[in-house]
């Protein structure tokens, strides 16, 4: 550990009543107490103190969670993230060449093309200081696309929008351990919105955000722009009549994406939007920041598709649970990934109900 706090804090973790394992998805979803945070907590401990043999098998324990802040939104201690430790174990285990199979076709993909899925294409289109980084998940995602370009056409906003090809926040490097590359990736990324002469970024992937804000001061590369989820930016143009909707009187039920409810607080907004809309809001049991994580693509931040799988499938059925007519996120890999029958991106929803001039 780097310093006696930190080995003070993961102790006291390791030493709790793990009350926090029942916000815990992994754990909710499989039972499996090993994956817990108490029992990951004792595990990081045991390999700082050089107990555990079994290498492979710890790894395994610190690629078996979802990374999505449940634990820390309720711990009992302050100032203290368990991702932290989790992290530091990943990190160890990349650089002595051990990596889940579907973590190391992202890493393998990444390097081949600068992405985490292959895309070879550059979107990129429009001017102004105002950029929108199409993410990943959301390149993969027509519909969210069109809905993007019809929005930015409607509200007569000047924005630059990019993203594909070699253009990634470099999230998959971060979660898989590579932090050598991960500081290169968000160094390329720094030079792409400098180049851009950028003063807003608004961002629609929740991981995306977290690595530009919380991840890069880390790695000592520091961004000169205001960072706005879509949400955010969605909102204001409806509040300041930018853009004008005609109203439903259809349920809805929102799924908050854990990066975006536990790290950053944005749970209302999105439910601002939905009401402007008109959608009556069916809350699922787990919602806000007691949100549950959807899992994830499989290899991202959970490192094994089993155990993704696991998590998704508990998230799907507590929506459908409410039975509402819509289901919507404001997350792309939210959607892709829970791909409930007609979820849409809160984006989607918008651009369906714009009314002209």
């Amino acid at each position: 550990m780097e310093t006696e706090r930190k080995l003070e804090q993961v102790t006291d973790c390791a030493l709790c009543p793990n009350m926090c394992k029942y916000s815990c998805p992994v754990f909710l979803a499989t039972g499996n107490e090993t994956l817990s945070p108490q029992k990951i907590a004792r595990l990081i401990l045991y390999e700082e103190k050089a107990l555990i043999a079994d290498r492979q098998g710890f790894f395994e324990v610190v690629f078996g969670n979802a990374m999505c802040g449940a634990c820390k939104r309720h711990c009992l201690y302050k100032d203290y993230d368990l991702r932290e430790f989790i992290l530091a174990g990943r990190v160890k285990a990349f650089n002595e060449g051990w990596l889940p199979e579907e973590t190391r076709k992202r890493i393998d993909n990444f390097r081949k093309y600068g992405n985490p899925n292959g895309e070879r294409a550059l979107i990129e289109k429009g001017t102004g200081s105002t950029g929108y980084f199409i993410s990943c998940s959301s390149y993969k995602d027509e519909s969210i696309l069109k809905a993007v370009d019809r929005l930015v056409a409607a509200s007569g906003e000047q924005v630059q929008q990019f993203g594909g090809s070699d253009i990634c926040c470099g999230g998959p490097l971060y979660y898989a351990g590579d932090l050598e590359g991960f500081r290169a990736a968000a160094q390329e990324m720094a030079a792409r919105i400098r180049d851009r002469k950028l003063e807003r970024l608004i961002v629609d992937c929740p991981n995306c955000m977290k690595m530009l804000t919380g991840e890069y001061p880390k790695a000592d590369v520091h961004l000169d722009v205001e960072i706005v989820h879509t949400t955010r930016f969605l909102s204001a143009l409806l509040g300041e009549g930018k853009i004008r909707v005609s109203t439903t009187d259809t349920s809805a039920t929102y799924h908050d994406p854990c990066i975006l409810a536990n790290d950053f607080d944005i749970t209302e907004p999105p439910r601002e939007i939905l009401q402007r809309l008109g959608y009556r809001i069916v809350e699922p049991v787990y919602s806000r920041t007691d949100t549950h994580c959807c899992g994830g693509p499989a290899g991202a931040r959970i490192g094994e598709a089993r155990l993704a799988r696991k998590v998704s499938e508990m998230r799907v059925n507590e929506l459908r649970q409410t039975g509402a007519e819509v289901y919507t996120s404001a997350c792309a890999t939210c959607k892709a990934v829970l791909a409930l029958p007609g979820m849409k991106d809160i984006t989607e929803l918008v651009a369906e109900r714009l009314v002209d001039g």
